[in-house]
């Protein structure tokens, strides 16, 4: 078994402890995978140590200054059980923001975070994203479609990512619970529909929202959800379901 560790760049600041207790998960980061912890103990014992745990140190989350490793909770895991030192550097955080932020740009390195881990890293902190969040278990809707639902729109595909992703997303449409509920009734007989044919959908269901009758276009939908389904161009589909489902005249 090799204990000795080895760091490949020793130019950064690395500090080494073996008080475990004074490292700290943060609840808002990915779920430790066991089988994961034990590749790492794998490539322990075969190599060695070849990079850091990444963490902060901040007052920001319990009030007090503590550790949280941002980066590296299985190799962490694994050194614990093998009784090793742990190497680790810290990083500099100036807000709860910027602890996401920096979070995520870690754990993106090896496997980018989709919109739901952002959702549930910010939480914690910012209230439009617990709102988010509780709508999206309620309704199973991808957080994409919710925060459209949630800005009346004024979140587009590409600028609702951007603002989910940077902590400034806000919640500016007061019936979005509503319309979320209303939504679900319609995605969940689409079904496994083209993911683009269901944003043509929802943005349909918006400019209808206020003035169709939603048990007809439930109705409707029935009538029609082969052909929905079974739609791939997105032009086609907003025209079909406007005239088909909605009865929009424009």
């Amino acid at each position: 078994m090799i204990t000795k560790i080895m760091i490949m760049n020793s130019k950064i600041n690395i500090k080494y402890s073996k008080n475990y207790e004074k490292f700290l998960f943060l609840d808002n980061n990915r779920t430790l995978n066991p089988g994961h912890v034990q590749t790492m103990i794998e490539s322990i014992r075969t190599m060695g140590v070849i990079r850091p745990v990444v963490c902060i140190e901040t007052d920001v989350i319990s009030g007090k200054k503590e550790r949280y490793i941002t980066d590296g909770q299985h190799m962490f895991t694994g050194l614990v059980a093998e009784g090793l030192e742990i190497p680790y550097i810290v990083l500099n955080v100036e807000d709860e923001i910027d602890v996401v932020v920096k979070m995520a740009k870690m754990n993106n390195s090896s496997k980018s975070w989709t919109l739901t881990n952002y959702v549930n890293a910010f939480k914690p902190y910012l209230p439009d994203y617990q709102k988010l969040f509780k709508m999206r278990n309620l309704y199973n809707i991808e957080p994409l479609m919710l925060a459209a639902i949630c800005t009346r729109g004024t979140s587009a595909v590409v600028t609702g990512s951007q603002l989910i992703k940077s902590g400034k997303f806000k919640i500016t449409n007061s019936e979005c619970q509503e319309m979320a509920k209303a939504f679900n009734d319609f995605f969940l007989k689409i079904g496994r529909a083209d993911r683009w044919v269901k944003h043509q959908f929802l943005q349909v269901f918006m400019r209808a929202w206020g003035t169709y009758n939603h048990e007809e276009a439930l109705a409707n939908l029935d009538k029609h959800i082969k052909t929905i389904k079974a739609m791939s161009d997105t032009g086609a589909a907003e025209a079909f379901i406007s005239k088909n489902i909605f009865k929009l005249t424009k």
